[in-house]
């Protein structure tokens, strides 16, 4: 659809793949990671964040993740500070943080979804869900589909990933009910962004649907008020063109 390069996130399962170096400029929604082998290519899809799977071995040996996609020696270099020469990284250079054998950036997807700051010993020293890091630098985990949840047991989501709505306290996916004491909220089959009703039971506002070839069509939804609005606005021109034509032919049949 219209904008398909110019994405800021992705739904889970969909992988951000920047379009150029400008990251205000946004991407495109590509497949999330797959194994494959050769350069550039994957052993170990066992990086996940947001729902989406990233690289977290390589197939070449040289190669590291860097923002969960394998990258050649020359990026490499100059990212990562400490390689395992086995597809991965044990270190990373300033301005990165290590997470699941490759390095990520704070400040673009995926990494912005784990961490918002990292120290001078590229270990995340505040999460970007809410959690506590701990002395390793490692973010604990919210519920599946949360962006952000409030420690305790269980975990509490306060806001959700783009793909799920709030329900209470959880996260569920767009296409998915869910109910809530009396409450229902419904779900849209094959939405992939969506906002929850302001006062359930209702159903799920739905921004975007998944296309047949896996993209995001932007689907929206008029209120009554405004189909009405549209309806009248066509049958008021309408008629005026209809009356316009009878005066026209009747003062040149006059004539």
């Amino acid at each position: 659809g219209a904008g398909a390069d110019k994405c800021t996130a992705c739904p889970a399962g969909r992988a951000l793949q920047y379009s150029g170096t400008d990251i205000a400029q946004g991407g495109s929604c590509v497949d999330e990671c797959k194994v494959g082998t050769g350069q550039g290519g994957c052993e170990t899809c066992g990086a996940q964040i947001g729902g989406t799977k990233y690289c977290s071995k390589c197939s070449t040996p040289e190669e590291v993740p860097v923002n969960g996609v394998c990258q050649a020696n020359n990026v490499r270099a100059s990212v990562c500070k400490t390689p395992n020469n086995a597809g991965g990284c044990t270190t990373c250079e300033n301005g990165y943080f290590l997470k699941d054998g490759g390095c990520y950036e704070t400040d673009r997807q995926p990494g912005k979804q784990v961490c918002k700051t990292a120290d001078s010993n590229r270990k995340c020293t505040a999460c970007a869900n809410g959690q506590t890091a701990d002395g390793s630098g490692v973010c604990p985990s919210c519920p599946e589909g949360c962006e952000k949840c409030a420690s305790g047991t269980p975990q509490k989501c306060s806001a959700c990933l783009l793909g799920y709505y709030l329900s209470t306290d959880k996260c569920v996916k767009c296409d998915t009910d869910s109910t809530s004491g009396s409450d229902t909220i419904t779900g849209v089959s094959g939405c992939v962004s969506c906002k929850e009703p302001t006062t359930p039971p209702g159903t799920v506002t739905c921004y975007a649907t998944s296309s047949s070839t896996g993209g995001s069509t932007n689907k929206s939804a008029l209120s009554g008020g405004a189909i009405a609005g549209i309806v009248i606005a066509v049958i008021v021109v309408v008629g005026g063109l209809v009356g316009f034509l009878c005066w026209w032919f009747v003062c040149r049949g006059k004539a």
